[in-house]
């Protein structure tokens, strides 16, 4: 019998924090930007528009910004908070109810592709019709990179994407986390608030300051999602095959059944949460460019404490529950 404990089993040989991760990408940033671009799209058999550069500019006082963010008090204690319970979570021998609530609270906080960057892609494409013509290329431009930001999440060309999270949960044995004694009241205050910033000030004028505004703060939430989300599944993904085959030994016995357990995680994992980030970031610059509204990177670190912060308190609440 082997001495290994259960939990020195799930650690990887190598593992990062997400600290680790956040500042790989921060400083990379000006080589992810330089490669970002709108992909081609074939218009006819024989006719194809090239893939688009994206036109961010300001990196360097951006990447600042960034780092700023990453190593203020708030994004630490909600790093430690997401790792804390993550690990409290690997450490359970059994699914019992507290799992079914971190799974019911985790997938509250990743509802920000249809709370937020789907309804900023509604309201672009309903407002584009009364832009003037001289602004439409603009509005396409912008949504263009918001539609990069949400494809993935939406399924699009990924069939199973809506269901890669009750894949897992179910290899898990943990399907019952939809129910409703399961919620986390934080994690839901956490979903509220994407709503509101998602909705907010969409009946006012669209040339005022407030739906401009609006329009932009809630892109900066989906920036600060998306690059939140790059440390957080990467940091997961270190562990979440071993812990499934801890979990579930028969999956050891059908790669495809693992494949699909494992692909809520391994799916956002990489670079992809850190390149939806970025295409957001270009589509509030392209929008500033098109209405008027000066992009400020001050206000993005603003916006991306309060973001942490609030998700901090959403996985506080979460470890809480998993080791009451």
């Amino acid at each position: 019998m082997s001495s290994a404990s259960p939990q020195s089993r799930l650690e990887p040989l190598e593992h990062k924090s997400m600290q680790e991760f956040g500042e790989t990408f921060i400083q990379a940033l000006p080589k992810h930007i330089r490669n970002l671009k709108i992909p081609g799209r074939t218009l006819e058999e024989n006719q194809r528009r090239q893939p688009l550069l994206a036109c961010v500019g300001n990196v360097a006082e951006i990447q600042d910004a960034m780092l700023e963010v990453l190593n203020h008090s708030i994004t630490q204690d909600a790093q430690l908070a997401a790792e804390s319970a993550f690990r409290a979570f690997l450490e359970k021998p059994v699914m019992d109810s507290s799992v079914l609530s971190f799974f019911n609270g985790w997938n509250e906080t990743h509802k920000t592709t249809s709370l937020v960057s789907a309804k900023i892609i509604m309201r672009l494409s309903a407002d584009a019709i009364s832009v003037s013509a001289d602004r439409r290329e603009g509005y396409h431009n912008v949504m263009a990179h918001m539609h990069e930001v949400a494809k993935d999440d939406f399924g699009l060309g990924h069939q199973g994407h809506d269901g890669m999270y009750n894949y897992m949960t179910a290899a898990f044995g943990a399907s019952a986390w939809v129910e409703e004694q399961f919620k986390i009241a934080e994690c839901n205050d956490f979903a509220d608030f994407l709503y509101i910033t998602g909705v907010a000030k969409h009946k006012t004028a669209l040339n005022s300051q407030e739906h401009k505004s609006s329009i932009m703060d809630a892109m900066m939430v989906s920036i600060s999602s998306e690059l939140w989300n790059g440390r957080e599944y990467n940091f997961i993904a270190q562990y979440i095959e071993a812990k499934l085959l801890a979990a579930n030994p028969f999956l050891r016995t059908n790669t495809q059944n693992l494949r699909n357990a494992k692909g809520y995680v391994m799916g956002h994992s990489g670079e992809v949460e850190n390149k939806h980030g970025l295409h957001a970031l270009a589509a509030a610059q392209a929008y500033g460019r098109t209405v008027g509204l000066e992009f400020k990177p001050a206000r993005l670190k603003g916006i991306m404490l309060n973001y942490n912060e609030r998700v901090g308190n959403a996985f506080s609440a979460m470890h809480r529950i998993m080791t009451c």
